[in-house]
C-alpha cells in the first residue's frame, strides 16, 4: 500500500504543478479550481502516505534525533508536509479571490506555486515505476 500511495502522490505532483502554472499564466476561476483542488487531493494523499510511511513512522518514533539531524527524514518531519500545506491555504485564499474578481489573486497562486517547487523533494525520483 506504501509503495502505491508514493506512486500516486509522486504521479499527482506534476498535475498539480502543471495546473500550478496554468493559474500563474491564466488566471481565473476554472484554472484556479483545478489548482487549489488538485492540491487538495495531493495534500490528503500525503497525509494518508505519512500514516503508513516506514520513514516517517520510524523518524516520529525518534522525533528528537530526527530534528537535531538534517537529513532526509527531518525534512519529511518538519518541512515538506508544512510547506505543502501552507501552500494549499494560498491556493484555496487565490480562488476565493479570483471567485471575487480580486486582481491579487495572481499573487497568491504565485506564492503557493513558489512554495511547491521548495517543498517537492528533487533529491528523490521524479518519477516512481
Amino acid at each position: 500500500m506504501h509503495e502505491a500511495l508514493l506512486l500516486l502522490h509522486n504521479l499527482v505532483r506534476w498535475l498539480v504543478l502543471a495546473f500550478g502554472l496554468w493559474v500563474v499564466f491564466r488566471p481565473g476561476a476554472r484554472s484556479g479550481a483545478f489548482f487549489a483542488h488538485t492540491l487538495t487531493l495531493q495534500v490528503v494523499l500525503g497525509v494518508v502516505l505519512a500514516f503508513v510511511s516506514p520513514l516517517f513512522q520510524g523518524a516520529l518514533a525518534n522525533l528528537e534525533g530526527v530534528m537535531q539531524t538534517p537529513g532526509e527524514a527531518r525534512y519529511f518531519v518538519a518541512e515538506h508536509w508544512v510547506g505543502g500545506l501552507i501552500a494549499l491555504g494560498l491556493a484555496h485564499a487565490g480562488l476565493g479571490q479570483v471567485r471575487k474578481g480580486k486582481p491579487r489573486a495572481r499573487l497568491f497562486f504565485a506564492l503557493a506555486l513558489g512554495l511547491l517547487l521548495l517543498s517537492i523533494p528533487w533529491f528523490r525520483p521524479l518519477l516512481r515505476f
